[in-house]
């Protein structure tokens, strides 16, 4: 080479030996991008090319060049950038640099690739970039007016590390996108921050990492845009954690993660979230938890689960969760939950709709309600199947849809009586069988059959209010003699009643009577007209040697009398019979 400065001659001089050029304190410290490109090109040590400290003139265009040696510009200022596009080599290293834009899409790098530290000023692009072994970008500053850091279709061999990076962009596509990448070992992304007013701060939809995708521990990703803030639409993880993180997006959700598949856990314990979080259709081999979690979810749930899959447990104890749109806060319709549900100390809120849906989920294990507040919204259970219902009826406030419900055993903790799980069954905006017919099952399995009888009347007074004209007039005489069929000793006493009017009225009117011969009829005779018109089905023969006066005003009295205590005695005993009958055929 002709024409170099006393430091390109320096760096030629140190790439043919292999040692390290550090410019570092030192005033000249400019080297031509052409010249830096020239070294690489030629004879250069296995030891690679390293050089620390310098400022890169001009833009070092390196597309489609195999390298073939380690490269290692570490502390370097390249303010016109890198150019690495379709190029191959063994090892590259910017650790600490500052670059304008750096254009690495589809390059195979056989090693690592190590920018911890870097400043980019620019785009940073590594869309379809294979990387072998490690894709280290801790502690990056990345600063766009459009995409900050594109890494579509990126594939790496190792880890890809982004621990303590700040990524600031301005693209409605996303301001770090890792779209359709592939890890082979765990992304972590621990205190990662990212800003982007204009889309996601993280898009990074069919995501595959084989490990951990790790956003913990005091991450903030602000995003905008339906889109989502952080969004994992189809990704496929081994497991998930944000615990701790900061999310929002006053657009839309702040986690976008439907259809996720994660073989192992989902962490959301400790979350901040503005903007709902969207699990819906995904499937989770391990548990999700959202321990502590604040989340609101503004127009959309704070949490969509519908058609979720969960192999384990959905913990929310402690979380706080809001919402005001059309949907519920906690939406878990058609959910599968092998595990509990735990809802221990939550709160849920909903200022007009529905605050937690469970339609048409299974829960195979317990669903754990009792120490939940439900402070505004409806609960609705409808269609739900769940193993054991441990809840709190006195904890809810709004209104319950509980039509077909099933659960095994008693509903509620031991504290929980039975006129509490009524009134929460009269929480239903209308009337449904099945919800009674289900406690009433519970209880007569535990043995309790005065309370399954008390839950079946009362599920007869429900139904009484829907009713009109003649049948409700039916059905509240029905109530009223006979409990709904449940009570037959009501009807009882009522014959009883009759015949006792009966009796005392042919015994207070003796004049009223008379034998054959025209004398007073004996008292036991009376009483024998008394039992034969206050029981129409049985005859004393009374009548056979007694008759009444029916000239005399009291022989009308009772003549006129009989005919009512006919009447009632017929209604009394009929509905005898129907009680004892009906109860028998229940039994």
């Amino acid at each position: 080479m002709s024409g170099l400065s006393a430091v390109e001659a320096r760096l030629v001089g140190a790439a043919g030996a292999g040692d390290e050029l550090d410019l570092r304190g030192t005033e000249d410290r400019e080297i031509r991008a052409a010249v830096l490109r020239d070294v690489l090109v030629g004879p250069v040590d296995p030891r690679g090319l390293r050089l620390r400290g310098a400022t890169v003139v001009g833009r070092l265009d390196l597309d489609g060049l195999r390298i073939p040696c380690r490269v290692r510009l570490k502390d370097c200022v390249l303010a016109d950038g890198i150019w690495l596009r379709g190029g191959q080599l063994p090892m590259l290293q910017l650790s600490g640099s500052t670059v304008g834009r750096l254009l690495a899409d589809d390059l195979v790098v056989d090693g690592s690739m190590l920018l911890r530290r870097v400043v980019g000023t620019g785009l940073v692009g590594l869309a379809g970039a294979r990387v072998s072994g490690r894709l280290d970008l801790t502690s990056v500053r990345l600063d766009s007016e459009g995409i900050a850091l594109l890494a579509d279709r990126v594939v790496v061999g190792g880890d890809l590390l982004l621990d303590d990076a700040e990524v600031a962009g301005r693209s409605p596509a996303g301001a770090l996108q890792l779209g359709g990448a592939r890890v082979a070992g765990r992304l972590s992304a621990r205190r990662l921050r990212v800003t982007n007013r204009a889309g996601p701060a993280l898009a990074a939809a069919n995501l595959q990492v084989t490990d951990t995708l790790d956003l913990s521990r005091g991450s903030v990703l602000h995003g905008a845009g339906k889109d989502g803030a952080v969004r994992l639409v189809g990704a496929r993880i081994g497991s998930l954690s944000l615990g701790g993180a900061e999310l929002a997006n006053p657009d839309g959700w702040a986690l976008a993660a439907h259809y996720l598949d994660v073989s192992g856990t989902v962490y959301l314990d400790r979350v901040r979230a503005t903007g709902g979080l969207r699990l819906s259709g995904g499937r989770i081999g391990g548990q999700l938890t959202l321990e502590a979690a604040v989340v609101d979810g503004g127009a959309d749930p704070a949490l969509a689960g519908t058609r979720l899959h969960v192999a384990q447990a959905v913990v929310l104890d402690e979380a706080v969760l809001s919402s005001a749109g059309d949907r519920p806060t906690v939406d878990l319709r058609s959910a599968r939950i092998a595990g509990d549900l735990e809802l221990r100390r939550t709160r849920i809120a909903h200022p007009s709709g529905t605050a937690l849906r469970l339609n048409t989920a299974v829960v195979d294990g317990r669903a754990i309600l009792s120490e939940a507040e439900i402070e505004s919204g409806a609960l609705d259970l409808r269609d739900s199947t769940v193993g054991t219902l441990y809840d709190d009826p006195a904890r809810v406030r709004g209104e319950v849809e509980a039509n077909g419900l099933v659960y095994r055993g008693l509903p509620g903790h031991p504290g929980v009586t039975l006129g509490q799980r009524l009134a929460w069954l009269g929480r239903m905006p209308a009337y449904a069988a099945q919800p009674y017919r289900q406690l009433a099952a519970a209880y007569q399995a535990a043995g309790h059959e005065d309370d399954a009888r008390k839950v079946l009347v009362s599920q007869q007074q429900r139904l009484h209010g829907g009713l009109t004209g003649w049948t409700s007039l039916r059905h509240r005489l029905f109530g009223l003699f006979l409990q709904y069929g449940y009570q037959p000793l009501r009807a009882v006493a009522l014959l009883a009643a009759v015949l006792l009017v009966s009796i005392g009225l042919f015994l207070g009117l003796a004049g009223g009577t008379r034998t054959e011969a025209g004398a007073a009829c004996p008292a036991v005779d009376r009483v024998g007209l008394a039992i034969d018109a206050a029981i129409p089905l049985v005859k004393t023969g009374a009548d056979d040697r007694c008759k009444l006066a029916t000239g005399t005003g009291a022989g009308q009295g009772l003549a006129a009398a009989g005919w009512v205590l006919t009447l009632l005695g017929w209604g009394s005993a009929t509905l005898v019979v129907a009680g004892y009958s009906g109860l028998v055929r229940r039994r």
